[in-house]
């Protein structure tokens, strides 16, 4: 039990992360990342919660980024274009790590909180408290 509350809440957490910087869903690691996912809910035979969990969040990612978008807050504004460094391709092998990084300080400076209708789902996977009065 609480290890699928965990993977619901990683799936979230992944999904606004997602969402929030706009990554596509078709980049390797966002999708090699989303099948680990799945094969872990797929083995504790809660697929579709952290299913709903990860669509969930990459909608409420976006919703926040346009949201900060829209208040001047993000990191893209208008008409504005910053220089790009030149990257040699040796380092640009280097930063084939970056994305999984990039997640990990996401999650140490972000704090997320679940819905409250996805924590409500996982109160049905409790077995019920009288099958265990007898103990």
């Amino acid at each position: 039990m609480e290890e699928a509350k965990k993977l619901v809440q990683e799936a979230y957490e992944f999904g606004y992360f997602v969402g929030y910087k706009g990554h596509s869903e078709w980049a390797e690691w966002v999708r090699e990342r989303r099948e680990r996912l799945y094969a872990r809910a797929q083995e504790l035979g809660v697929y579709e919660l952290v299913k709903n969990a990860y669509n969930r969040g990459k909608l409420d990612g976006a919703k926040k980024r346009e949201e900060e978008i829209r208040k001047g807050l993000g990191k893209e504004t208008a008409g504005e274009e910053r220089p790009r460094p030149k990257v040699a391709p040796e380092e640009a092998e280097e930063t084939a790590g970056a994305p999984e990084m990039e997640f990990v300080r996401f999650l140490e400076t972000t704090r997320l909180l679940l819905p409250p209708e996805l924590l409500d789902t996982l109160r049905h996977l409790k077995p019920p408290r009288m099958l265990h009065m007898g103990r």
